[in-house]
């Protein structure tokens, strides 16, 4: 007996033998000829220039813990009930091979993105991004719209988030649709920042959307706060983004600003693509 109950202590070990992931040990390869924005901010995924674009791949794994991973996976966690409301939803992630072609130099489809286009329910305009993978994160984890499927509603799945602020669906993939600690960790693992808090980061980068959107937070990528009043529907402007030592990444770039705590009529990433192309 005492044998068989040893056996079954190692097959119980032999299962969550599956190594940590973390930012110290994500699979990741960026090209040397990627261009400076990749190679400065992004983690976990693999990046080459292709031509007129920039080719992401990425498994979409979390470099963290969450509750969301197999219990047998060295990064699953106990579920942590954060207020009333909130629940364990029953997907678990799953491993994915998403590839995003971003365009270099992105064609304007000469939107005016007001509130009748950002009306967060899916399938209204022609002009949405696609449910599913939208973008990748600084981490490599997807980006999602900010429209839940038809009969959810986005306000009611947040309460599903974990402590990152990010969820799978029921085919396991795990992605963000709003703020996250997650890239701003790559921030500071890169020693850019020391904040990763949202909406107290010293600078605040979450990712870049299928079109060649950039997505921000509080600040802009130097650091400073964007006027509001320069905002779109969707926290959305046009202008140079160039970096704290003043190098321009991208010129008369559209991107948004996702904070929460400032620009509080759109919370969430970009409903609208504002570039023609997303692949």
């Amino acid at each position: 007996m005492l044998i068989g109950c040893e056996d079954k202590k190692q097959d119980k070990e032999n299962e969550t033998s599956v190594e940590l992931i973390s930012l110290d040990n994500c699979s990741a390869s960026i090209s040397s000829s990627a261009p400076d924005f990749y190679k400065d901010y992004f983690s976990c995924v693999d990046i080459s220039p292709t031509g007129s674009s920039v080719t992401i791949k990425t498994d979409g794994y979390p470099p963290y813990q969450s509750w969301y991973y197999e219990e047998t996976h060295s990064n699953y966690i106990p579920f942590e009930k954060q207020g009333p409301q909130y629940f364990k939803n029953p997907n678990t992630i799953t491993p994915k091979n998403y590839t995003l072609t971003i365009p270099a130099n992105p064609v304007s489809r000469n939107l005016t993105i007001n509130t009748t286009l950002v009306d967060g329910i899916v399938n209204t305009s022609n002009y949405e991004y696609k449910l599913g993978i939208a973008g990748v994160a600084l981490n490599g984890v997807a980006i999602f719209n900010p429209l839940a499927a038809p009969g959810d509603d986005i306000e009611d799945e947040k309460y599903s988030f974990d402590l990152y602020n990010a969820h799978p669906t029921q085919d396991g993939s795990y992605h963000y649709h709003t703020v996250s600690k997650g890239p701003l960790e790559v921030l500071k693992h890169k020693g850019i920042i020391n904040n990763t808090a949202p909406g107290s980061g010293e600078l605040e980068l979450y990712g870049i959307m299928c079109d060649g959107t950039v997505i921000l937070g509080c600040t802009e990528l130097e650091g400073s706060t964007p006027n509001s009043g320069d905002l779109d529907a969707q926290n959305g402007h046009v202008h140079d983004i160039k970096d704290k030592n003043g190098k321009t990444h991208f010129s008369n770039r559209y991107h948004t600003h996702i904070c929460t705590e400032t620009f509080t009529s759109h919370k969430f990433t970009p409903e609208i693509q504002y570039y023609s192309e997303c692949n």
